[in-house]
């Protein structure tokens, strides 16, 4: 592998996420060699994915059926097993991006503590103890910085949502938690109507 591939890959393979604005050289650097940093992680079994408009590049496996070959390549990307609550606060926070793309010039969108707080609370199940939901919540906030999906920023107790959780969670996704959440609801009113 030549040197001007060197950096931009092992930053991909570090990092999980890069971000234009996080490292601009090595953004350039991705931008410069695609094709050729492509190339090299295909023999790995694995894609770059770079969206230039929203400034971000990652690297995920390969699906067997994209291989020329055919043949299959042990996992080196990590799966995670996410419970329900990361889950969910995923495709809530999907769902508060695409409102923040429809709604503002901002293509930032900074939510506080609070906000994450409200946003999940009612979706969890109630709990006597108000002071130990809110330690769950935190420590779901916390796995959400550790996938890279919220960014703690300056201000203290808020975050950014990252652009990529575009990618994680895509239109389909909304669509289909939109619909489990209207039967969730009605299967809600129909216990209380009894």
């Amino acid at each position: 592998m030549s040197d001007t591939l060197t950096v931009p890959v092992v930053h991909l393979l570090k990092n999980g996420v890069l971000y234009q604005s996080d490292a601009p050289a090595i953004w350039e650097q991705i931008l410069a060699q695609q094709a050729a940093i492509g190339d090299y992680l295909r023999v790995i079994g694995l894609d770059v994915v770079i969206d230039r408009a929203e400034g971000y590049a990652y690297i995920r496996q390969q699906d067997t059926e994209a291989r020329d070959d055919g043949a299959t390549v042990p996992r080196l990307v990590t799966r995670h097993r996410l419970s329900f609550p990361v889950s969910l606060m995923l495709v809530l926070l999907r769902g508060r991006l695409a409102d923040n793309d429809a709604n503002s010039a901002d293509p930032r969108l900074v939510l506080t503590r609070d906000d994450l707080l409200e946003m999940v609370r009612t979706f969890l199940p109630p709990r006597s103890n108000e002071a130990q939901l809110v330690d769950q919540i935190d420590a779901h906030i916390k796995k959400l910085v550790e996938l890279k999906a919220l960014r703690p920023v300056k201000q203290s107790g808020a975050y950014e949502v990252r652009r990529h959780l575009k990618a994680l969670v895509d239109a389909q996704d909304l669509n289909d938690f939109d619909e489990l959440l209207a039967s969730y609801r009605g299967t809600v009113s129909t216990k209380d109507d009894a």
